[in-house]
Formats: C-alpha cells, sequence, structure tokens
C-alpha cells in the first residue's frame, strides 16, 4: 500500500474528498488527442533515428491534449562536432514539419548528446 493513498480499513467509510474518488476520467476526444501526440513521439524517435544515426533515449515531458506545445521530446543522440549536429537537426526539423503525423502535433524538440 502507498503511504500517499492511505487504505480504509474494512468497515469504515469512505471520505468523499477522497483523492482517488476525485481523479477525472477523459473524455474520448482527449483520449484521442493523448494518443496523437504519443503516435508523434514514436514517429519522432523513427525520424530521428534515420537522420542522426541513432537514439539512445528519448523520453516525453509534460503532455498536454491541447495548446501550442502539446510536449517536450528529449531525444539523445549521437554528437560528432558542432556542424554536422547542426545540419542533422535543421534536416531533422524540415522533415519534422513536412510529416504529415508530426506536422499536426507540436512538439518541442530537444536535442542531447549520447554520452555512451
Amino acid at each position: 500500500m502507498s503511504a500517499f493513498l492511505p487504505d480504509p480499513g474494512r468497515g469504515v467509510p469512505t471520505d468523499p474528498d477522497h483523492p482517488r474518488l476525485l481523479e477525472r476520467t477523459l473524455d474520448r476526444e482527449e483520449q484521442q488527442s493523448r494518443w496523437a501526440v504519443r503516435a508523434a513521439q514514436w514517429r519522432a524517435r523513427e525520424l530521428a533515428e534515420i537522420v542522426f544515426g541513432g537514439v539512445a533515449e528519448s523520453s516525453l515531458r509534460g503532455l498536454r491534449a491541447q495548446g501550442a506545445a502539446r510536449g517536450l521530446l528529449l531525444l539523445k543522440v549521437p554528437f560528432e562536432d558542432l556542424a554536422s549536429h547542426q545540419r542533422r537537426e535543421a534536416r531533422f526539423m524540415a522533415a519534422a514539419e513536412a510529416d504529415p503525423v508530426l506536422g499536426q502535433v507540436p512538439l518541442v524538440y530537444v536535442f542531447g548528446p549520447d554520452h555512451a
């Protein structure tokens, strides 16, 4: 059991203000929007693997169903030198803008060096 969400004993009535009881369920439109962001996450990772020659790690932060930026996607990619990295990043951004999935879901891309 979690210390954050105590479990009431048997026969003890639950508190109506208990966090577990106040959890909001997502409507169908919001669920679809969140899955679109997840689809864009994997599409961007696949594109980065092609453009950069691999992705060591990727993680999506701050997923939002709506808004100007729907999430921040961190991609750890191989790094050789600054000039080649900037060329690859420009190719990635151009391809992402032209991609039908990534063009519909605005993400903020953060490229970090793979330290492996």
